[in-house]
């Protein structure tokens, strides 16, 4: 094929963004959209080098894998390697056993799929991903698999490649645009909502292969300009890819379609021929950095990180990508399956936590464990007293043949909250049964989920609980915990400052499918103590209040191995104030509710002192991560409210 210099610009330009936005997001808050420009790029270039050939009757799918396989293999097996490497010197065995499932899935190309099940692509937890950018790799892998094959047949049959690619575009964009707004993750990484982008750069192909396209300087501003808008007015916060993501891959047909020619492309062509290996190396390099911290990087430490990553990727494109070797493909696909097996091997063993340079951090690790979230004597338990199947996310139980019950019910707070209410409850002689939905609080009618079914299945679990307390007459207490104000507002954006956190109260949680408020919160919590109040066996209500949520996760004050210098070595405590002032009119609204049998616990002295509220007491943990608490601060908290809860026989 002809060599286009502004193809190889504009490819500058989408991996620019990209880097640009995960160094530096502030400055371009919709960077990442240059992902959507790559897709779009792909499509292209695939589709006229199968066309092409296919017209000139020298198409050969063998080789066409073979050289997909010589071009991406070699990068991807060194950043593979490299990630394992370093994920065994300093990654403890939870992340490092994250790290090998995304390299074995990485290694087949599935791991976008895997994402799906995981946190969202914008969420903290991502940096604690150094593979999570590799989702765009296995989109377009999936592509390149089945397009050829598909496109031959089509062609086979007569019919014109153009209706293929309408079509693919077609149900790709309609399925995109369907389920955007209610499955935002899925939405994101799935390849059927991908593919309409890929697509729009094949139909390019064809079209521009049938006829000779002149050089228009204005297709070429107007593309620029949309993918420019699109950087700029788009952010995390977008219902995306959705019909923003017109704007990218409209900007990046303009751009290919102007076919414009230029004296320099000020060094943005230099740069996209280093665009795939600088993928796959800034983010790599970003992640490890923020994981081994432990805090957010200083932009210094990004800027020298960013700079590495574009070395590495000219060595990569200039002393890997290059190496041909008679049997390479072979010898790639082998390489590529052995990585994907060490992968694999560190899953299913844990993350190796025999390690001798991290054994040290076992007995953290213990703390850091959740507990199981059922158990088969709860299950058995419940369903024999509604009659029904549970449906509940978690239920335990322990001492079920006590004559009195405590209910320890809520969300996922409530879950690790059990096991230290089960301790203190067996020294009072009760036993203990804990009901509890993932981001569903114990709120009669509160519209809670990303889209109806979602509000439906959590307003379903909540009546089921509530007829579970009104049925089982042994509950004499039952002990609500809830997650509180983030069912409300966002989360915090990074470091916890006065800014941060009255950004997050000015904003409303804009993921849920009904909008919010807080007197929507406190009107569910209301008619759940009517409920409450009305059952006669049941003797108090307790409430515990939030605890102080961290803007960083309790393994952050861990130093890491080969850490000379304690620079890995993160603060453990959060400012009092900011946790007052980010739960203020929470923490107002559940004290102005009224009930007969509610008594509000306040786990403010428990967990903060003067100025400071610690997320480590005496060396133990309180916490299993950012906002839950771990066995032993579940313990603590139990403890600490013990002649609270138990004064009232």
């Amino acid at each position: 094929m002809e060599y286009r210099e502004h193809i190889d610009a504009l490819r500058g330009v989408a991996v620019l963004l990209v880097v640009i936005f995960h160094a530096f997001p502030n400055i371009v808050p919709g960077g990442f959209i240059g992902v959507d420009v790559f897709f779009v790029i792909s499509g292209y270039l695939i589709t006229l080098i199968i066309l092409s050939s296919i017209e000139k009757d020298e198409f050969s799918l063998k080789e066409f894998y073979t050289k997909r396989i010589k071009r991406l293999f070699p990068a991807l097996l060194t950043v593979l390697l490299f990630a394992l490497l370093v994920g065994w010197l300093v990654l403890f065995p939870d992340e490092y056993k994250q790290l090998g499932k995304h390299v074995s899935k990485s290694s087949v190309f599935w791991l976008n799929f895997k994402l799906i099940n995981e946190a969202g692509y914008f969420d903290v937890e991502s940096h604690y991903k150094p593979l999570l950018h590799l989702w765009t790799l296995s989109v377009e892998e999936q592509y390149y698999l089945v397009w050829p094959i598909v496109l031959l047949v089509f062609i086979k049959l007569n019919k014109s490649p153009a209706y293929l690619f309408g079509g693919v575009i077609a149900v790709s964009m309609a399925a995109n645009l369907y389920f955007v707004n209610d499955y935002d993750v899925e939405s994101y990484f799935h390849t059927v909502t991908r593919f309409w982008q890929l697509a729009s750069g094949s139909l390019l192909a064809f079209f521009m292969l049938k006829q000779k396209v002149k050089s228009n300087g204005w297709l070429f501003f107007v593309g620029s300009l949309l993918i420019l808008i699109g950087a700029i007015a788009i952010n995390k916060e977008a219902v995306y890819p959705g019909y923003w993501a017109l704007l990218p891959v409209s900007g990046a047909l303009l751009v290919i379609c102007s076919n414009v020619t230029f004296k320099t492309y000020l060094g943005l062509s230099k740069v996209g021929l280093i665009s795939y290996p600088l993928y796959l190396w800034h983010w790599v390099l970003i992640s490890f950095l923020c994981i081994y911290i432990g805090r957010e990087p200083t932009m210094l430490m990004i800027l020298v990180v960013t700079l590495v990553s574009f070395v590495l990727a000219y060595l990569t494109y200039r002393y890997i990508e290059k190496l041909r070797y008679k049997q390479v493909a072979t010898a790639l696909v082998v390489s590529m399956v052995l990585i994907g097996v060490a992968g694999a091997y560190v899953n299913k063993y844990d993350g190796l936590p025999e390690r001798s340079h991290i054994e040290y951090y076992a007995n953290s690790s213990v703390q850091f464990t959740r507990t199981p979230a059922k158990d088969d004597g709860c299950i058995e338990y419940t369903a024999r007293i509604l009659n029904e199947q549970s449906k509940f996310d978690y239920c335990r139980s322990g001492g079920l043949e006590k004559e009195k019950l405590i209910a320890v019910v809520g969300d996922s707070h409530a879950h690790v909250l059990y096991p230290g209410v089960q301790k203190i409850a067996e020294s009072q002689g009760y036993g203990v049964i804990m009901l509890a939905n993932s981001s569903c609080p114990l709120l009669k009618g509160f519209m809670r989920g990303s889209n109806q079914n979602d509000i439906d299945s959590c307003q379903s679990k909540i009546n089921q609980v509530i007829q579970y307390l009104k049925k089982d007459v042994r509950v004499s207490k039952v002990l609500i915990s809830t997650r509180g104000p983030v069912y409300i507002n966002g989360e915090v954006d990074g470091v916890f400052t006065n800014e941060t956190v009255s950004d997050s109260l000015n904003a409303l949680n804009a993921r849920d499918f009904i909008e919010l408020t807080y007197d929507m919160y406190f009107d569910g919590f209301s008619k759940t103590l009517v409920e409450l109040d009305k059952v006669t066996h049941l003797k108090a209500v307790y409430y515990l209040l939030e605890n102080p949520e961290l803007d960083f996760l309790p393994k952050e004050v861990i130093h890491r191995p080969f850490d000379f210098f304690n620079v890995s070595v993160n603060r453990n405590t959060m400012e009092k104030d900011l946790y007052l002032k980010r739960m203020s009119v929470y923490r107002k609204g559940v004290e102005a509710v009224t009930s007969k049998k509610l008594q509000i616990l306040d786990p403010l002295h428990a967990m903060c002192e003067k100025e400071q509220c610690y997320s480590v007491l005496d060396g133990d943990f309180l916490y299993a991560d950012d906002d839950h608490f771990s066995v032993f601060g579940a313990e603590y908290i139990a403890n600490y409210f013990k002649n609270t809860i138990w004064e009232r026989k």
